[in-house]
């Protein structure tokens, strides 16, 4: 996206940059969200789509208003290019850290079953 032109092109550059985005996602979402029903137990899987759900959009609410800022203040593309190196920062540490390794069997491990009585 940083690199788009001005212009008519501006529209296709935009789009052709999101595409391997929206593929990424729609096939890790799938993934990602079958592992986490996967490993919570029946009774909290509301609080955990819950706690995802608030936790992205106050990624959204709180991230938005820094990187509008950051973008009268150095330029639009100066703060893309920061937030692509943000990404590929955040990326890299998922990739050397154990959360790569995490798995089904891992989250089986013999831990009681909380107590979900209301009482």
């Amino acid at each position: 996206m940083p690199l788009t032109v001005p212009g008519p092109a501006a529209f296709v550059m935009v789009a052709l940059s999101q595409f391997p985005l929206w593929v990424v996602m729609g096939i890790t979402g799938p993934n990602e969200l079958g592992y986490r029903w996967s490993v919570t137990p029946d009774g909290l899987q509301g609080r955990m789509n819950t706690t995802i759900r608030s936790l992205n959009r106050a990624a959204i609410v709180i991230g938005a208003p820094p990187g509008g800022f950051l973008a009268v203040a150095i330029g639009y593309r100066t703060a893309l290019w920061v937030g692509i190196a943000g990404f590929a920062l955040v990326a890299l540490a998922m990739a050397i850290s154990p959360f790569r390794h995490a798995r089904y069997a891992d989250a089986l491990e013999p831990n009681p079953e909380p107590d979900l009585t209301v009482g």
